[in-house]
């Protein structure tokens, strides 16, 4: 491409990169509610050049950079050491990039918390980053007040900086496991940035970006940085840069329209969770009601079949009472025509006996007048 041309697609992408808004590069079928800015998040290795990354980022968003507006770099001595907090710097009104501490060990759960944390907004900017399970901490607290919500920032797009002449071994399955948190937590595969390939040989930089491929990240972008000893860059780098931001703006967008469906979705299966907990309490309601009806009728069926049992006994004794006054009644009725008879029987006898004596009174009367008579 000549440099002419070149020339005039860095003014373009300048413009568009100057002119973003969130939701520009984007449509969407639904009223998506984009916030202001766009947050870059950079990870990386200690002395991958993230910090220098942002000096270049600015270069190539103004064409030039006064060196009060540039980021402090540590020294080679001292490379990674300087950057401890996160730190926030702006490319234009609405698109910052956030600098991280260095990344050496990204093969640890403490890592990946470490990530999610700060794709969430749930890391200040004055905590310490710390990536290892020695030191970690835990993340700011999610349920922010509005006054502490504002000091805190959800990176919109995830970039992972690798240096060219540092970065020539590295963990591809530790790697390739952020690759794929970071697809599943962003719905967007995070872009990579090689740095220092002006200083690199270019079969170094050819073996990581096929590592990098290999890991899961497609869109990978080659810079150099700008330095104290090299305080411009040239057209192939800024355009590089400009294009890499374009990247990062679409990600962005994208990343924002996932993350409002994602949002969408889980508070859809929420209520529908809410509404099968609530189906399930009044099923439940309804089986225990049930079984307490069930319950209380088993119960006076109980209370009914003891109470019929007792009835009948009762009627039974009853009924045995009356029998037994009536075989009494009918035992006296018997005892009373016995002795009935039995003294009907000494009366006719007596009366048989007075007429017996009668017949012989009168008999021996008889015999007495005639013989008076003689």
């Amino acid at each position: 491409m000549a440099q002419n041309d070149v020339k005039e697609e860095i003014d373009e992408l300048r413009e568009e990169v100057k002119n973003y808004k969130p939701g520009s590069c984007v449509t969407c079928p639904d009223r998506v509610p984009f916030p202001e800015q766009t947050f870059i998040g950079l990870f990386g290795r200690t002395g991958c050049g993230k910090t220098s990354l942002i000096n270049s980022l600015k270069f190539a968003v103004t064409g030039r950079l006064r060196k009060a507006k540039w980021l402090q770099v540590a020294s080679q001595e001292k490379a990674g050491g300087h950057t401890m907090y996160r730190k926030l710097a702006d490319l234009t009104r609405s698109i910052y990039v956030i600098d991280n501490r260095g990344l050496d060990n990204p093969d640890t759960r403490e890592a990946v918390i470490e990530i999610a944390a700060q794709l969430d907004g749930r890391r200040g900017y004055s905590e310490k980053v710390n990536w290892d399970s020695n030191s970690a901490t835990e993340p700011s607290d999610p349920t922010l007040d509005d006054e502490d919500s504002q000091s805190v920032h959800k990176i919109n797009c995830a970039v992972f900086v690798f240096s060219a002449v540092h970065d020539i071994e590295m963990n591809t399955t530790a790697l390739m496991d952020i690759v794929d948190f970071l697809h599943g937590h962003q719905g967007r595969y995070p872009v990579a940035v090689i740095t220092h390939v002006d200083l690199a040989e270019r079969s170094q930089v050819e073996n990581l970006k096929t590592v990098l491929q290999v890991s899961g990240i497609s869109d990978v972008f080659e810079v150099a940085n700008v330095t104290k000893d090299n305080p411009g860059l040239d057209y192939t780098y800024q355009l590089n840069l400009l294009m890499f931001l374009e990247r990062c703006m679409t990600d962005a967008d994208e990343t924002l329209i996932f993350k409002f469906y994602q949002d969408r979705e889980e508070k859809r299966m929420e209520t529908i969770q809410k509404r099968l907990a609530e189906k399930e309490r009044l099923a439940e309601e309804k089986r225990l009601a049930e079984e307490k009806r069930l319950a209380e009728e088993k119960r006076l069926a109980e209370e009914n079949r003891l109470a019929e049992e007792k009835r009948l006994a009762e009627e039974r004794l009853l009924v045995e009472e009356e029998r037994r006054l009536a075989e009494r009644e009918r035992e006296i009725l018997r005892e009373e025509e016995r002795e009935r008879r039995v003294k009907a029987a000494f009366e006719g006898m007596e009366r048989n006996h007075r007429d017996e004596i009668r017949r012989i009174m009168e008999g021996n009367q008889k015999r007495s007048g005639s013989c008076s008579v003689m």
